[in-house]
């Protein structure tokens, strides 16, 4: 009798769900040769994905789910991708870690209250996903703009963290924080992390920090501040981050950058923005610059066409100038063009 009083009084609900972000578009040049390269760009804007995710109300307040979410390659069908770990990835020799893992985006179990949220499994880190909203002005996504320059710093390696245990606070007022730890077990790095966040009618803050320790002890640190503030339908985003990479963790580049957006509203289904990259290496105090154009036009609620250029001055580090465009040249300029579909299910 007290199991079916239990199952009748818990009520839990399962979704699948994605989205699907792909472009034609023109590089001007590839990473051998000076010529121009036409493709179909996925991931442009939005990383492509599908999952599964679901939740069980236990009662009192307190809510059981899960998450389980894969990488899409939508041009070709793939779910390749190694699943990086902090300081743990392929060029560490961690390759036995970060082979390509099915559900290598989200793989997750958590409980839900009044405490907030604790979650155990692969996750994205609260310390980069907290900032995507104030550091990036692009309607379109966060890849050509924010990822294009944390990758170039090594800080992609930290999405997502395997073997985490992280913890969102509920709201005090303006203010929430999250914090993380990634349990190496010898096999992929450890690493702790967090982020607080002030958000109050039109202005929004966010301040990130994480320290990565590779399979040998060596630490990497960095920090992200970030701040946006909306006019309406003009809203302008600043940001500025910093990675100290002293005992040279390889996957990650001593090297801080700054960056300053906007997006305007055009009208209920456009939006306009563009944004301006600075990432200076420290060892040699050169500066790669990135500016990133996006225009994005709602054709529904769930789908939307988009139009986005990346052009890059790259000096010693290479700045991709869209994402997954394949192009990584130092030491010189690129752009890339692309014109696609994101439609999210």
């Amino acid at each position: 009798m007290a199991t079916a009083s239990l199952a009748a009084q818990a009520q839990s609900s399962v979704t699948l769900y994605g989205l699907i972000d792909i472009a034609p578009a023109m590089v001007s040049r590839t990473n051998t040769a000076d010529d121009r390269q036409f493709r179909l760009n996925s991931d442009t804007g939005s990383s492509s994905r599908f999952g599964v995710r679901g939740t069980e109300d236990l009662g009192g307040g307190l809510a059981a789910f899960f998450n389980l979410e894969s990488p899409l390659d939508a041009k070709n069908g793939s779910v390749a991708g190694g699943a990086a770990s902090g300081a743990c990835n392929v060029a560490a020799a961690c390759a036995s870690a970060t082979t390509p893992a099915f559900w290598r985006r989200n793989a997750y179990v958590g409980l839900r209250g009044g405490f907030g949220e604790v979650t155990f499994g692969r996750n994205y880190t609260a310390a980069v996903i907290k900032q995507a909203a104030t550091v990036s002005a692009t309607p379109s996504g966060i890849n050509t703009g924010m990822a294009t320059n944390l990758a170039a710093q090594g800080i992609s390696n930290d999405f997502w963290n395997s073997n985490q245990i992280r913890y969102d606070s509920p709201k005090f007022g303006p203010i929430d924080f999250s914090a993380h730890v990634a349990l190496g077990e010898g096999v992929t790095g450890r690493n702790v992390g967090g982020n607080v966040g002030y958000n109050d009618g039109p202005l929004a803050i966010s301040l990130s920090y994480q320290r990565d320790e590779n399979l040998a002890g060596d630490a990497v640190k960095w920090m992200i501040l970030s701040g946006s503030y909306n006019f309406g339908s003009f809203k302008v985003h600043v940001a500025f981050d910093d990675v100290n990479n002293d005992e040279r963790v390889v996957g990650f580049r001593d090297s801080k950058f700054w960056t300053v957006g906007a997006s305007f509203k055009a009208t209920p289904l456009l939006t306009v923005a563009a944004q301006y990259w600075n990432l200076k290496d420290s060892a040699s105090s050169n500066s790669s610059k990135q500016v990133v154009l996006n225009a994005d036009y709602l054709l529904s609620r769930r789908t939307a066409l988009f139009a986005m250029l990346g052009h890059v001055n790259n000096k010693d580090i290479a700045v991709l100038p869209l994402w997954n465009s394949g192009v990584t040249v130092a030491n010189d300029k690129v752009y890339g063009l692309a014109a696609g579909v994101r439609h999210s299910f």
